[in-house]
Formats: structure tokens, C-alpha cells, sequence
């Protein structure tokens, strides 16, 4: 998704992959703030259309996830690192992530995922192809917390290496979690600005991989070309699966949008029949944000 503060000491030589995926930010931290009371958007159950708001807790801002705001139906954990063949916390939430957490934000009717990688550091996401071993230790640790699913994004290495391993490890997982009876669980894939940008044309054509995935949240944060970048994706990919990304961190080089379009953008996003709207991050969203979106993906305008 983006720059993690917490890691500045490793991003010397990073290899950005993308303007819009993997630019650094810089954010500072601060507690999420709870909005006024919502119109309530349903929880979406896995496959089913929208409207939906994702959204992804970063790990370096340090919020608890009591004040994950009334609206957001899956909160995304941003990030655990993929390191050869296992599955590795990256240090920066101790005591923030627990089964005791991950269970509140259930009876709420929020599930959360975990997800691997992020923009940084440059070895985030570095697999070594050991597949079998892979699937044992996030499956291991999906259950430990009681995570609903995982969510992939690679945005380390090459543009090759990059839908090399994701061709093969969505559909991998897919199939282990259906072996270990966990077929419910959800798949996610971040997605680039358009389906060009960094492979993921050619990822979505992969055998098995469209097909494994329970939704795309398209990181298309300059919200004048937003609609333009869903509509690429939707050539190849199930409309009502396709979540559109918003950041609202003021991340330097992407423009922050004002309520007004978030809401607009949110509408478009439900008459035309999108799965619902992405959020970087839920940590820094303010109940104005907030409020824009819900309107929007309730009224449809």
C-alpha cells in the first residue's frame, strides 16, 4: 500500500514499483477518531455484491482497533511480511493484533484479514517457492488470531517476480484453506492503479486466479482518473469485486480528495454496481471522510 515510518531506517535503495502503489508517505501518527452515527451499511458476505467499505489498519500508526469507525464492514491488518516460505510479523503493533480483538470486531460484524507485504521494505513480500510449507504457516497463523482470510500485496521485486508468485500462490491458497475446511475464508488482491501498471492484467488471466480471489481492492488513488482505472479492471474482472481505492493519508504526490468527491465517487462506485470503496488508511479517516463515503455507497449520488 504504502511507506511504512516505523522501517525508514531500511528504505534506503527501495525499488519503488509504482507511483500510486508504492510511494512513500508521510503521515504521522495519531488515533482514529469516531464518528457520529452512520447510516449502516451491511456486513457483505464473501462474493456477493457491494456495497462494501475496506478498510486497512496500519500497523505504524499504533491505533486500537476499538476505534475502527461505525461503516467498515473488513478491516484489512497492514502488514505481516512474507519471508521465503514463512509468514512473519513485522514488529510494529505488539499487543495491538489478538484473537480478543479480531473476535470484537466480529460481534460487530467486521471481519478482518490479514495482509502480506505492502510498499516496504524492498523484502516484504520475498518468496522462495516452497508452496506446500507456505500454506501450512499462514493457515497457522490465519487461525491463531482468527483472521477471515488473507490479503495479497506484493509490490516487492520485479514486475516477473511479481505475478509469478502471485499466479501461484492465490490459487494455492484457495485450494489449502478449502482442504482445512476453510472455504469461507476471503482472498484479496491490491491491485495497482490500472491493470498495466504492474501485471496484474496478465495476474487476473492466470489460470485459477479470478477464480480464487473473493474481491480486488484497485489502488487508483488520483480520484480525477478513478473512474477511468475501474472501468480497465472491469474489462477483466467482475465489477461487483472490485473495490476502489481511496487515500485519504495526504501522501505526498497524491492529491487528497475533498468530501464532496469522495461521496460522488462513492455513488458512482454504486450505480454502477461496484463491490464498494477502499480505504487507506482507517487509522487517519476523519468522520467527514467517512461520512462522504457512507452517504455516497447508501444513496447511490
Amino acid at each position: 500500500m504504502r511507506f511504512n515510518p516505523g522501517l525508514l531506517s531500511v528504505l534506503l535503495g527501495v525499488l519503488v514499483l509504482s507511483s500510486c502503489g508504492g510511494a512513500g508517505n508521510g503521515a504521522t501518527s495519531g488515533a482514529g477518531v469516531m464518528p457520529s452515527p452512520l447510516p449502516t451499511l451491511s456486513p457483505t458476505p464473501a462474493g456477493s455484491a457491494g456495497p462494501q467499505i475496506v478498510g486497512y489498519w496500519s500497523d505504524w500508526q499504533q491505533t486500537s482497533w476499538s476505534q475502527v469507525p461505525q461503516g467498515v464492514t473488513t478491516l484489512i491488518y497492514a502488514f505481516d511480511f512474507v519471508s521465503g516460505h514463512a509468514v512473519i510479523d513485522d514488529g510494529n503493533a505488539p499487543g495491538y493484533v489478538t484473537p480478543a480483538a479480531i473476535a470484537t470486531l466480529h460481534q460487530r460484524g467486521i471481519k478482518v484479514l490479514l495482509s502480506l507485504g505492502g510498499g516496504s521494505p524492498a523484502t516484504a513480500f520475498v518468496f522462495d517457492g516452497d508452496t506446500k510449507d507456505f500454506e501450512t504457516n499462514l493457515i497457522s497463523v490465519l487461525q491463531q488470531y482468527g483472521y477471515d482470510g488473507v490479503d495479497f500485496d506484493d509490490e516487492s521485486g520485479t514486475q516477473a517476480t511479481r505475478v509469478a508468485t502471485l499466479e501461484t500462490l492465490i490459487p494455492a491458497t484457495r485450494a489449502a484453506l478449502n482442504a482445512a475446511g476453510l472455504g469461507s475464508d476471503l482472498i484479496t488482491l491490491a491491485a495497482f492503479d490500472t491493470p498495466s501498471s504492474f501485471g496484474d492484467d496478465t495476474l487476473l488471466a492466470a489460470p485459477g486466479v479470478a477464480s480464487s480471489l473473493s474481491w480486488v481492492n484497485v489502488m487508483s488513488y488520483y480520484y480525477n482518473v478513478a473512474e477511468n482505472d475501474m472501468q480497465l479492471f472491469a474489462s477483466l474482472f467482475p465489477p461487483a469485486k472490485l473495490m476502489l481505492g481511496s487515500d485519504i493519508m495526504s501522501d505526498p504526490g497524491v492529491p487528497l480528495a475533498p468530501d464532496a468527491t469522495l461521496e460522488s465517487l462513492a455513488g458512482w462506485v454504486k450505480t454502477n454496481g461496484y463491490g464498494g470503496m477502499m480505504i487507506w488508511t482507517v487509522n487517519s479517516i476523519t468522520p467527514s471522510q467517512l461520512q462522504s463515503i457512507t452517504t455516497g455507497l447508501t444513496t447511490g449520488h
